[in-house]
């Protein structure tokens, strides 16, 4: 047989070697966790709400009137109906979407009669004057970009 005590010394020896080693990793930093966010779906024309976050000359951007980021929005009902803010007043009417055709038909639009500053009413003019007759639609991801065929103004929307 072995020596006495010659296991107890192996055992100790095992031990401290797997501390030093335990204590060697304790001071490596851990890779941090990254969540990954799932890709936003493509937002529909019916039933989501736009606002209107820019207005178009052909295809140049043009910023809102100061102070009425927000304030325009519209949403289209898949009854053919459209409803919402032009900046100032609410506004609602007939919206037909030709899905083939890539259009909007818009009827005469209804709308409050407030009285508003000059911001929100150039606001309003501007979007009104998209919202008339036939206008060309696209949808890109979570953006949806009206153009008004005669002239080419129009106005970007995103998707809330």
């Amino acid at each position: 047989m072995g020596k006495p005590g010659r296991g107890l010394r192996t055992t100790t020896a095992v031990l401290a070697g797997l501390l030093v080693l335990a204590a060697c990793d304790a001071g490596a930093p851990t890779p941090p966790r990254t969540r990954v966010r799932p890709a936003e779906p493509v937002a529909p024309l019916t039933g989501t709400r736009w606002t209107v976050n820019a207005l178009r000359d052909a295809d140049v951007s043009r910023p809102l009137p100061d102070g009425t980021a927000g304030k325009a929005h519209l949403v289209f009902g898949k009854d053919g109906q459209v409803q919402g803010s032009a900046g100032c007043n609410a506004v609602g009417g007939a919206a037909v979407v030709s899905e083939e055709g890539h259009t909007i038909t818009f009827g005469v639009l209804g709308s409050t009669r407030m009285m508003c500053d000059g911001p929100a009413m150039e606001l309003e003019r501007a979007v009104l004057d998209v919202l008339k007759g036939t206008v060309g639609y696209r949808v890109e991801h979570r953006t949806l970009i009206l153009t008004a065929t005669p002239g080419g103004k129009g106005l970007s929307a995103s998707a809330n």
